[in-house]
């Protein structure tokens, strides 16, 4: 199984991003424009196969252009992101090193491409600054601003999170900085207002764009419990792309929420085959052992064990879902071991639930409820964070805020893994 990463861990759903050429207004215009023309997207899903197959013949053609070594340096980030080959690392920092080798300086592409690589790689305050040294050089440059966004988001620094967003929001709006808003009231917990933004959105966007706006739509209205909705705006999304896989899985979740497990499993399972990612593998095997297909289950999960044990902590941490798999099912102190790690590196909310919940399964419940206040302090409605909280709760005799936290965590998104929500339900039905 390969390894991967992904910069925003929270899940899928939860994800946002925007679409953003590496173009700067402080390059200078090329004899033979090549990437100017060419639109990648951080974090939307999409297979970009075909751009940079395109990006590397350009490059045999014009082997000195600095803006697509760029360009392609950020191209094979975002693969790493759809299919998890983290071999790419590595042919993204020799395109950027190319990049800084024809132009090194005021190089704001490649010191972009270098923020979008550190982002995927967890390096969150060095994403930061590669960030602001592009903006020092091009204020106005969108994918460096919203990638400072980003690594702000995924650092836990919340107030400077929306400061950013504002400036972003005046020097570049778009459908890139309007769906990272509406994540940040959804962390928050005003999902109308997270929606209200999403649906102006999708109003202007286009193709991609508007397959990318909708499926977090979707996303945000099943978490409401809309799922007639949900189910509705993935249908245009289909006829939009048929192929887009964050649609895909979000047509799994929904599945789950609306208790088809069997087309959850098959959709899950169509999801593995395109994307061998170790979450969709938890998902998968989850969706089979709650449906009694066990055999299958072992499948999924079994190699999943001995995949966590051969990574070390900080490369298992860049997978919490990961973690959190071997804090439940295998080995509660590797999945420790990742969590404290993944938390020295960023401060966010699902870091500080990954911690709180492993610091629990090994027996440090009372310093595991300080992380699982930290991981729900902003109001977010993830079930998930909910439910710890709550299960942590109980196992310190704090029944009523575990009454209160469990009965939450069961009215929000019913997407989540079967086992988790009925897990949750016992403990509740034992406090009332």
């Amino acid at each position: 199984m390969r390894k991967y990463a992904l910069v925003l861990a929270v899940s899928v759903a939860l994800a946002v991003s925007g679409g953003i050429g590496l173009s700067s207004r402080s390059d200078p215009p090329s004899a033979e424009p090549i990437a100017a023309d060419l639109r990648i997207t951080p974090g939307d899903g999409r297979n970009l196969t075909a751009v940079i197959d395109r990006l590397e013949e350009t490059l045999r053609r014009v082997p000195d252009d600095h803006l697509t070594w760029a360009t392609l340096a950020l191209a094979y980030v975002e693969q790493v992101r759809v299919n998890g080959d983290v071999a790419l690392y590595d042919e993204a920092e020799e395109a950027v090193d190319r990049s800084l080798e024809i132009q090194p300086d005021d190089n704001v592409a490649a010191l972009t491409a270098t923020s979008a690589l550190h982002g995927v790689k967890h390096e969150f305050r060095d994403a930061l600054a590669s960030a602001d040294a592009a903006l020092e050089i091009d204020p106005f440059h969108p994918t460096a601003l919203v990638l400072r966004v980003d690594a702000l988001t995924e650092l836990g620094r919340y107030a400077d999170q929306l400061a950013a967003l504002r400036t972003a929001d005046r020097r570049q709006p778009g459908v890139p900085v309007a769906v990272r808003f509406a994540y940040a009231y959804e962390l928050r917990g005003d999902l109308p207002r997270a929606t209200a933004i999403l649906r102006r959105s999708a109003t202007s966007a286009t193709g991609g764009d508007r397959a990318h706006v909708l499926t977090l739509l979707a996303d945000l209205e099943r978490r409401r419990g809309r799922t007639t909705e949900a189910g509705r705006l993935l249908g245009v999304v289909r006829r939009i792309d048929p192929g887009y896989l964050p649609a895909l899985i979000s047509r799994a979740r929904l599945a789950t929420a609306t208790g088809r497990l069997g087309r959850a499993a098959r959709l899950w399972d169509r999801v593995v085959a395109r994307a061998d990612h170790p979450e969709h593998h938890v998902e998968l095997g989850e969706i089979y052992a709650a449906t009694g297909r066990h055999r299958l289950a072992h499948q999924q999960l079994d190699p999943l064990e001995e995949y966590a044990t051969e990574l070390d902590s900080v490369s298992l941490g860049r997978e919490l879902d990961v973690a959190l798999f071997m804090a439940d099912h295998a080995d509660p102190e590797v999945g420790l071991a990742a969590a404290r790690a993944e938390w020295d590196s960023r401060k966010g909310i699902p870091a500080a639930d990954a911690l709180g919940w492993t610091l629990h399964r090994t027996g440090q419940s009372r310093a595991g409820l300080r992380f699982a206040r930290i991981a729900t302090r902003l109001g977010t409605p993830d079930a998930g964070f909910w439910i710890h909280r709550g299960l942590i709760e109980a196992s310190l005799g704090l029944a009523g805020p575990a009454r209160r936290h469990l009965a939450y965590a069961l009215r929000l998104d019913p997407g989540i893994s079967p086992a988790q929500r009925q897990r949750a339900a016992r403990v509740l039905d034992r406090l009332t």
